[in-house]
């Protein structure tokens, strides 16, 4: 198994008055640089048509797993439970489909798939299976809806299809964010198919 790669994980010090109060801690499929603009581009489209508030082209990551809202700093424990977690994960690279746009009722324009690839369902319950089996702060969801959020309080969404755009998924990632900054905590490749 090859080992994560793991990122400094800082956001300020602990002294820092303004150090946030909790941090969103969540495994990611990250685009590569080349689909990070094409995404970009269609995030654009979506404000020119929907309006809102676009997301960064930096900060565009499909979520496979929400772990949690945790209180700042993050325990070394528990990101050390999610590392192990994705370690376990052994999966073939697989490709999806990003081919439609949509509104969710909390305000947030996205984009994702008309058809969720059964690979990515297996890597969503594998990394639930795993993060329970390490400790890690996991909550089962009903239900898993893959997406890019694209927009924030977009004004006239109209749910529609885009043109399809093709992802290779190659690795995924443990991810924190807080006040808005997101930083890549482990890395985990994929097999090649």
């Amino acid at each position: 198994m090859v080992p994560a790669v793991k990122a400094s994980f800082a956001v300020g010090s602990e002294d820092t008055p303004s150090m946030p109060l909790t941090r969103n801690l969540f495994f990611a499929l990250a685009p590569d640089p080349s689909l990070r603009g094409v995404l970009a581009a269609q995030a654009q489209r979506l404000h020119d048509a929907w309006g809102g508030r676009m997301t960064a082209p930096a900060k565009l990551h499909m979520t496979v797993l929400f772990l949690d809202a945790l209180p700042a700093p993050i325990e070394t424990t528990l990101i050390d439970a999610a590392c192990a977690a994705g370690a376990t994960i052994a999966q073939r690279e697989f490709d999806l489909v990003v081919d439609r746009a949509g509104r969710f009722e909390r305000r947030v324009g996205w984009l994702g798939c008309s058809q969720v690839p059964p690979a990515l369902k297996t890597l969503h319950e594998s990394l639930v299976d795993a993060c329970f089996a390490t400790g890690a702060p996991v909550r089962r969801e009903n239900h898993y809806t893959p997406h890019v959020t694209a927009l924030r309080d977009p004004t006239h969404p109209e749910p529609h299809a885009i043109d399809p755009l093709q992802w290779r998924v190659r690795h995924f990632e443990l991810m924190a964010s807080a006040e808005g900054a997101y930083e890549v905590l482990g890395t985990w490749p994929l097999q090649p198919a």
